[in-house]
């Protein structure tokens, strides 16, 4: 698909109708990131896993989870980039 300008105007509500569930986002190619609010910590999110563990239909929009870092107590929450529109999307 490459770049296509018309992303960039679209907000979440978009992304939200264009991959509503994580198995949309796999079929897409969309790779997911975890990032912590507090401590910064980020990691790679395995999506097939996602889709074993909570189901394809399973919508990951406006979730978080417990950081795993030690002595945390901030929140992680994803962040996903689409390589068709070259676009990353805070989840």
């Amino acid at each position: 698909m490459g770049f296509n300008p018309r992303y960039r105007m679209w907000t979440r509500e978009n992304w939200m109708g264009h991959a509503p569930t994580i198995y949309d986002m796999s079929r897409r190619g969309w790779s997911l990131t975890l990032h912590c609010n507090r401590c910064r910590f980020a990691t790679n999110a395995d999506v097939d896993k996602i889709i074993r563990l909570k189901g394809r239909s399973y919508s990951p929009w406006g979730r978080s989870a417990k950081c795993p870092a030690l002595h945390c107590g901030g929140r992680m929450r994803l962040r996903a980039y689409a390589p068709g529109p070259n676009e990353t999307i805070d989840i």
